[in-house]
């Protein structure tokens, strides 16, 4: 079925987040994020593929590379595009495993970086505060290489988190905290991870049970977020 001009412009006004919310659609781009999101439980509205993807992807729609280039987010767009539905995200309330909540994180590829992480740590569910990067702008999607397809990524305000999960004990990263070594996390926790200019916000941090680090002996200023995630997120499960 040939792309009409409408919905040329209409796929390719998806890396808006207003665009997104208004269509409840989103765009996966490359090989491995479509095989990744054909094997999920999201509803695929559209798959286009260029000649050179036919063979792999035999069910895709045939478009041309003048096309493939204005609906792509890339700068050299793929040879495989998919046109998805924004999946409801319920909150599991009866969840036990470490909760992680993502203060105003900006970058596009920090988010991706971090829901990759928590889905090789066996986790399911990310919690973020409104002004947080979409999950589902593109570069997220690519960032997340699928796995953002099994996290369910929830938006809420930090004392809305705390209402759903009244028994956790919430820690907040900051540079000056309680060395994370030191500290036994319990089961049931919320770790904040803040902004990466700003860190926290002092209205969470001051809501917080604890404050903790992760010591270091360089002379960086501070830690990637998504590696600091990842750092966290693997003492908890040692211990």
């Amino acid at each position: 079925m040939p792309l009409s001009k409408n919905d040329l412009k209409k796929f390719s006004s998806l890396d808006r987040k207003s665009k997104r919310k208004e269509h409840g659609l989103f765009i996966v781009e490359g090989r491995k994020n479509c095989e990744e999101l054909i094997k999920s439980d999201i509803v695929i509205e559209e798959l286009f593929v260029t000649n050179d993807a036919v063979e792999i992807f035999p069910n895709g729609n045939i478009i041309s590379e003048k096309e493939a280039a204005r609906l792509s987010q890339l700068k050299t767009h793929s040879s495989v595009i998919a046109i998805a539905r924004i999946p409801k995200q319920e909150i599991d309330s009866k969840n036990n495993q470490l909760i992680m909540y993502l203060d105003d994180i900006k970058d596009p590829g920090n988010l991706g970086t971090i829901i990759r992480t928590l889905d090789w740590f066996g986790h399911t569910q990310l919690f973020c505060s409104e002004n947080t990067v979409d999950c589902f702008n593109p570069k997220v999607v690519m960032a997340s290489m699928g796995s953002v397809f099994r996290i369910k990524v929830h938006y809420l305000a930090f004392e809305q988190l705390c209402k759903i999960y009244p028994d956790h004990l919430s820690y907040a990263t900051c540079l000056i905290g309680e060395n994370i070594n030191d500290v036994k996390i319990p089961r049931s926790a919320i770790i904040v991870m803040g902004n990466e200019s700003n860190g926290i916000n002092e209205n969470i941090i001051a809501k917080c049970s604890h404050k903790i680090s992760i010591s270091g002996n360089g002379k960086a200023e501070s830690l990637n977020v998504s590696t600091a995630c990842g750092i966290l997120i693997n003492e908890y499960q040692r211990d």
